[in-house]
């Protein structure tokens, strides 16, 4: 409705500059009869109405520039005089005067919203950082401050001199890496768990940090562990302890009489005490070399050498696997192999993670003895911020009264286990900044996930 009257005003003054113009022009042949006076008033018509038209076109001009500039400078204040005789002026004003109303209006709300959100960023006890690719700094609350020990920085450069060390982790941590940092806050050493994600907004990137202090959940799962650990440590060593103490009371028995310190005398001892004496020596050396290899074997839990990183594709490792397993399994039980997208490789020590798919394939054929159409599948895929391995059965199962123990060392159920092959596992895993997960249910069968970062 305003620009139909702004174009009929304009038309107006254009048909009527036209009129002029043709009557101008019917006038200047017969300039020869005095019709002097009748051009000057045609030509001052003329003039006039350009002069009208060129006024009312730029004075529209100026009043949208002068809009569009505060829109453009976030400037809602600037108001258009209603106060006019022209119509159009009047409405195309009112029109720009409630524009910047509702622009004010949505202003005041988008810094009310930003107001909440900051004073919730501020709450959450978790310390948040992002930054540019620039690395000039957008978000900061209070509990970062706490950690970083700097009041307001503008750039990230400037928390190098604070705390060199976390400046390098801020600046290197990857997208969905875990990186555990020991720091002294307030005189007490704390862990701080530091995460960080890429967020993608238009045409920029920022990359958003947390600091997580996590020495009160770390010291409790650190002291179940141990409570967990020990538990099986001193039912393992009870086991070996309790039969040579039993023997060597046995056995200082035929030698020596109750409550007597002299020995008893050679004549005494036949040949049916030296056979049972050195069966129980027997018995001794061999619990003996049983407490050895178990605590070799707790040793070998705590020197497990570092990772020799090489990069190759899942697909050669299954088909590794697949080849030195199918031998040793009954043909009720069958191993597949799936890889999407096919070619997806990994940087980790090959050994060692070959090392983990064989003990759970194995851990996967033992729960499928006795049961016909068995099936192992080796699966291989990308998620949101990793590259999954994952071994699944469909056999027993695990319960769940044992099932957040399995990664305890030493921790069994079966008869001739060492209990050392899932906890073995999880620290390779742990050694390649990865982790290693079960989910299982009785009588349907287990999944065992591996996750590499990406």
């Amino acid at each position: 409705m305003l620009l139909n009257k702004f174009f009929i005003n304009v038309s107006v003054r254009v048909i009527f500059i036209v009129l002029t113009s043709v009557v101008l022009g019917i006038i200047l042949p017969h300039l020869d009869r005095g019709y002097y006076y009748t051009l000057a008033g045609m030509i001052f018509m003329i003039v006039f109405q350009a002069y009208l038209l060129v006024n009312q076109v730029n004075k529209t001009n100026a009043d949208l520039e002068k809009f569009f500039s505060s829109v453009q400078d976030h400037d809602s204040s600037v108001r258009f005089s209603e106060n006019t005789k022209n119509d159009s002026f009047r409405k195309l004003h009112d029109r720009m005067n409630y524009l910047n109303t509702i622009i004010q209006s949505v202003k005041i709300e988008n810094e009310k919203t930003s107001q909440f959100l900051q004073t919730v960023v501020d709450h959450v006890d978790i310390g948040l950082l992002s930054f540019n690719e620039n690395g000039r700094i957008e978000i900061y609350n209070r509990a970062a401050k706490r950690y970083l020990n700097v009041q307001q920085p503008r750039q990230l450069s400037s928390l190098k001199t604070m705390n060199d060390e976390l400046f390098k982790i801020i600046n290197t941590i990857k997208p969905g890496q875990e990186i555990l940092h020991k720091m002294i806050i307030n005189n007490h050493l704390q862990s701080i768990l530091i995460k960080a994600i890429e967020l993608k907004f238009e045409s920029k990137t920022i990359k958003l940090v947390s600091f997580q202090d996590i020495t009160n959940e770390l010291d409790k799962k650190e002291l179940d562990s141990w409570q967990r650990l020990i538990r099986v440590l001193t039912h393992e060593i009870m086991n070996s302890i309790s039969p040579i103490t039993s023997l060597t009371g046995v056995i200082s028995g035929y030698f020596k009489k109750k409550d007597d310190e002299n020995p008893v005398p050679l004549e005494l001892i036949d040949h049916k005490i030296v056979s049972k004496t050195l069966s129980g020596l027997n018995t001794i050396e061999e619990t003996g070399k049983g407490l050895l290899d178990f605590v070799d074997k707790y040793r070998s839990l705590t020197s497990l050498p570092k990772p020799n990183l090489s990069k190759f594709t899942i697909d050669s490792l299954f088909r590794k696997c697949k080849i030195l397993m199918e031998s040793n399994i009954s043909n009720s039980i069958k191993i597949t192999t799936s890889v999407y997208p096919e070619d997806i490789s990994i940087v980790a020590d090959y050994a060692q993670v070959e090392q983990i798919l064989i003990n759970l394939i194995k851990n996967a054929i033992e729960a499928l003895s006795g049961k016909r159409n068995g099936t192992i599948q080796l699966k291989a895929f990308y998620s949101d911020d990793g590259k999954i391995i994952q071994v699944e059965d469909n056999g027993i199962g695990i319960s769940g009264d044992i099932i957040e123990d399995i990664f305890v060392p030493f921790y069994t159920t079966k008869e001739n286990g060492s209990g050392i092959g899932l906890s073995l596992s999880k620290q390779i895993m742990q050694n390649h900044d990865g982790t290693i997960s079960v989910n299982s249910a009785l009588n349907k069968g287990s999944e065992f996930t591996l996750k590499f970062q990406l």
